[in-house]
């Protein structure tokens, strides 16, 4: 991108973040930035001009006090430095860099137009204008503008440059607004050296508003007409500043700006910031000062009804741009009141209120404010109320029958004036339409005076005055002078109003989801959306606060109250809890709802406040619970429950932990995977869940008690096909397994609902060698549905993401989850024997060899290192069938030596092979033949307690349940004629 691209995008992001709000630079006619050391040096007769205000500021460190300041330009007066806070907002410019500037000068090295240019056009090192220059709309930016001529703009611009002169005589933005120029200087003095920044010749003229990081010299006779912001500002002989105030974007808003009312009331003022559109603006925050300015030492400023009277004047917090003060008086007399406003953003705000007319005696409502729901008939009972020495008190002699008469009703909260009106008017029940009516007060009070309903929400107000029925006009003549001196009672009701409850609306999920059940809501955890509905009372509804069953009856087609969500209503945050609260099954657990479920009243669409995306993460129905939060006006409104479902799981699936392990463990194995003999013991489990559609288990599933409204499971095992979805040989009937409890579905030990079973498990022999089976797939599939067919997620090609591999039931056409696979080879041991006739000295050896069926004969398992050989007794046995002595200590010895050639007394296999070592008999003391039988009894533990049942054979009988041995001689012998081992070496045809 290039340079001039690249300023052209920052200089339009700074004129953004300064125009916004240019009344942050230039809040009066001449000040420095904040925090900036500063002074202003004037000549004697240098003037600074506010047009119509004799009580402007100016802000800086250093003024010598002289009578330089006028609001006319004829009477002078010294000017206001006395506010150290009176600063303009400090912009921080830098230094424009050459680099980001086009070396060129306009217009001597410019071949375009000599006398206008565009923001489209170069960032010209320096701008020299010598005849007339115009600007049009937009952002500039130069190294340096001199004005020998006169420059001319046509609209607003917005000039950034590191040095600025006038030259004598010439004028900048003639003839033109001041607001529609401002030039930011960015080189400070420092940079300068001693060549000024900004320097404006004698009778120079500037139009626009100055913004200077170095020191702005102002020649004799040279004026500025706008504003000037800069650290040191010298002002020659007859210098001129003439402010223009810029527009101010923001209005400081006092609500009510009159009253008439007791002197025993407090009356609610509201101040709100208003944005340019009129709207509240929330994001503002600040410093109020009210100050009371007639009657003020009988007279005071409260931050509530109840607590202690304020300092006058009266400094508060103002935050997301609202604040109430209460005023109150405890004297027959009339308030003034002047509000003050300030922050960075808005500037300085001001606002005056009054009359607020405090009678002697006059009538209020009791309690005050009266609190009333939104379409609901309330009686309003009224008091004659008198100040006296501070304290309020009942004036006991006015009684009798009293004729009253209703003024002006105002609509405070939000407030409804000029041409808008209020959605709704105050309904005057048991008043005539001449709206005077006849009270009877005793010893003054007047019970239930007046029946009143309002369906709206909200801070009202109506006057009440004493009724002469020899008048013409019922109406109080408030425009006389005399009004103050009225002598007829008077007074004002004050009235807060709630909405009656917000009623849930428009429940809808986007996706029912597979269920074809009448009541099946959507998935849980599948998204919803509900709208909520502030909405009046209706005759037969609840008289107190209490909690509202919503699904009692259609709240949502009541009137609604649309000055709840007004931009300028009482603040208050609409909520559903965040908790749903379980309404079905009646032990199951409530849950969290998640999403957005907060909004401010003033958030409504269309008169509902829509939340459209909640979840619920479990199954069943719940209570979903409308509120507003905390007190609308000091009340609480009705809170709402509305049931929501039936959510019912997405799907089911398998824990992770659910698997099965081989029985020889893939460190054992040659290839690394891990298998398992026939016969041989495994771990095996698996956990069934009921699931959301974010993939969490739910926790109400087993509190379901009725025939099908939860789902049975039953397992298989299978030897699979390569194809998918898995089918193959049913090997379920070898399977032995724990069994499926009779009640399957349980709380597990984090509370989520299950199905479950683990423990040893084992794949048991056949009547004869069969597999190898590569590999045996373990399912868990639906045997019962339940009534919205919940199944598992299966995968669509084989072992993905978030889903389950999907195994055919080998009994049906269903499907179910694999929750683990293994090899699983039929085995067994076999040792091999020796004869030895010719040196009868010589170590022997027996071989051992772990073997596999292959599907046609036994081959070595070289997977094999970890079936274990011992010499432990009672694992290896040695039966000696003849020997040439019956000294124990002189015959054969069989031992176990490892790596190292040391003898050990257990060890594994290696890629399914070992051998015994057999030291010879002792043939020192002569001839010493021997024959033996050596066995592994594969049945006896060795001392780590391992048992290695499922290597025996039948190598004699029709069962698998023999151990292996085999025959060792030394010298010549025959053996038996009866009996043929087949562990014999090459006894048998087949070398066996």
């Amino acid at each position: 991108m290039s340079i001039r691209l690249c300023l052209f995008f920052i200089a339009a992001l700074f004129s953004l973040q300064v125009l916004a709000s240019d009344v942050r630079y230039f809040p009066g006619p001449a000040q420095s930035p904040v925090d900036i050391q500063s002074k202003l040096v004037m000549n004697a007769s240098g003037r600074i001009v506010f047009p119509g205000n004799r009580f402007f500021k100016i802000g800086f460190d250093s003024y010598v006090p002289g009578k330089h300041c006028s609001a006319d330009d004829k009477e002078y007066f010294v000017c206001d430095n006395s506010d150290p806070l009176f600063r303009g907002a400090n912009a921080n410019l830098k230094t424009i860099a050459d680099e980001d500037l086009d070396p060129r000068e306009f217009p001597s090295q410019w071949d375009g137009s000599k006398n206008k240019l565009s923001p489209k056009d170069p960032n010209f090192q320096t701008v020299r204008v010598k005849g007339n220059l115009e600007l049009e709309p937009g952002v500039y930016y130069f190294g340096q503008l001199v004005v020998d001529g006169n420059l001319k703009v046509n609209g607003k611009v917005e000039i950034h440059v590191n040095h600025l002169s006038v030259g004598y005589n010439k004028k900048f933005n003639h003839n033109g607004r001041p607001e529609d120029a401002t030039v930011w200087v960015h080189a400070d003095d420092f940079h300068n050296g001693t060549d000024l920044s900004v320097k404006l010749s004698s009778k120079s003229s500037f139009q626009g508003y100055l913004y200077s990081e170095a020191t702005v010299d102002i020649s004799s006779s040279g004026q500025i007409i706008g504003a000037v912001t800069a650290p040191i500002i010298k002002m020659g002989l007859g210098a001129k500043i003439k402010y223009s105030p810029l527009a101010l974007k923001y209005k400081l808003i006092m609500t009510p700006k009159n009253t008439y009312s007791s002197s025993c009331s407090r009356v609610p003022i509201t101040f709100q910031v208003s944005d340019p559109e009129g709207n509240v603006d929330k994001d503002i925050s600040g410093k109020l000062t009210a100050t009371i300015t007639r009657q003020e030492e009988y007279s005071c400023l409260s931050t509530s009804l109840t607590s202690s009277c304020l300092s006058n004047p009266t400094t508060v917090d103002l935050s997301k741009g609202s604040v109430t003060l209460w005023l109150q008086s405890n004297a027959d007399n009339t308030v003034n009141l002047n509000a003050e406003f300030f922050n960075t953003e808005t500037g300085k705000l001001f606002e005056v209120g009054g009359r607020y007319r405090f009678a002697p005696v006059s009538f209020r409502v009791t309690p005050e404010p009266a609190k009333m729901v939104s379409g609901k008939p309330q009686f309003l009972s009224l008091q004659a109320v008198a100040s006296s020495s501070g304290s309020c008190e009942v004036v006991g002699n006015y009684e009798g029958i009293k004729t009253l008469a209703i003024g002006k009703v105002k609509y405070l909260a939000p407030n409804y004036t000029g041409d808008v009106e209020a959605p709704e008017n105050i309904k005057f029940l048991n008043v005539p339409l001449d709206k005077f009516k006849l009270v009877t007060f005793e010893n003054g009070l007047a019970k239930d005076a007046f029946k009143i309903q309002y369906d709206d929400v909200g801070q009202v107000s109506f006057e009440l005055y004493e009724f002469d029925l020899s008048e013409i006009e019922p109406l109080l003549p408030q425009n006389k002078k005399t009004v103050d001196e009225d002598d007829r009672v008077r007074g004002t009701a004050f009235l807060d109003v709630r909405p009656y409850t917000l009623a849930i609306c428009d429940t809808n999920a986007s996706n029912k989801g597979h269920s074809a059940a009448s009541d099946a809501f959507t998935y849980a955890g599948a998204p919803f959306s509900v709208n909520l509905k502030p909405v009046i009372w209706l005759d037969g509804d609840k008289d107190d606060e209490s909690k509202i069953n919503l699904w009692s009856e259609d709240y949502c087609s009541r009137p609604s109250t649309p000055s709840f969500w007004h931009v300028n209503a009482p603040e208050a945050t609409v909520t559903i809890r965040n908790k749903a609260r379980i309404a079905f099954p009646v032990l199951g657990s409530s849950t969290n709802v998640e999403g957005a479920v907060v909004q401010s009243n003033i958030d409504a669409v269309n008169g509902v406040y829509a939340f459209p995306s909640l979840k619920v993460n479990d199954v069943g129905i719940f209570k979903l619970r409308s509120k507003v939060n905390g007190r609308y006006l000091d009340m609480k409104v009705n809170r709402g429950d509305m049931h929501i479902g039936r959510f019912y799981p997405s799907h089911f699936s398998l824990a992770s932990a659910s698997k099965v392990s081989p029985g020889v463990e893939k460190a054992y194995d040659e290839k690394a995977n891990g298998f398992t003999y026939l016969g041989q013991p495994f771990e095996g489990m698996f956990t069934v869940y009921a699931m959301t559609a974010q993939n969490k288990p739910v926790k109400n599933y087993h509190r379901y008690l009725d025939a099908g409204e939860k789902a049975s499971f039953t397992d298989w095992v299978i030897h699979s096909n390569s194809h998918y979805p898995y089918t193959g040989q049913d090997l379920s009937s070898r399977w032995s397994h724990p069994e499926l409890p009779s009640v399957q579905w349980t709380s597990g030990p984090e509370g989520y609902s299950e199905v479950s079973i683990g423990g040893l498990m084992e794949i048991q022999k056949s009547s004869s060698p069969d597999g190898p089976f590569e590999p045996v797939r373990f399912a868990v599939g639906v045997a019962q549905s339940d009534r919205d067919d919940t199944d598992f997620d299966y995968c669509h090609s084989p072992d993905g993401t978030d889903c389950v591999n999907k195994v055919q039931n080998p009994q049906s056409t269903n499907f179910g989850a694999e929750f683990g696979r293994g090899d699983f080879l039929f085995g067994r041991m076999r040792i091999e024997g020796f004869t030895e006739t010719q040196n009868l000295k010589r170590e022997q050896t027996l071989p051992v060899t772990v073997e596999v069926f292959n599907g046609s004969h036994f081959v070595t398992n070289a997977r094999d290192n970890a079936t274990n050989i011992s010499t432990e007794a009672g694992v290896a046995q040695k039966d000696v069938l003849f020997s040439d002595t019956t000294v124990e200590a002189d015959r054969a010895k069989i031992v176990l030596k490892n790596s190292a050639n040391e003898v050990v007394q257990t060890k594994r296999v290696e890629k399914g092979t070992s051998v015994f070592h057999v030291i010879p008999p002792n043939q020192d003391k002569g001839p010493n033949r021997e024959q033996f039988r050596f066995w592994q009894k594969l049945g006896a533990p060795t001392k780590s307690g391992l048992r290695q049942t499922w290597l025996q054979y039948r190598w004699q009988g029709d069962s698998f349940n023999e151990d292996p041995s085999a025959i060792g001689t030394f010298g010549f012998y025959r053996g038996s004629d009866r009996v043929i081992f087949k562990g014999e070496k090459n006894i048998t045809l087949t070398g066996e």
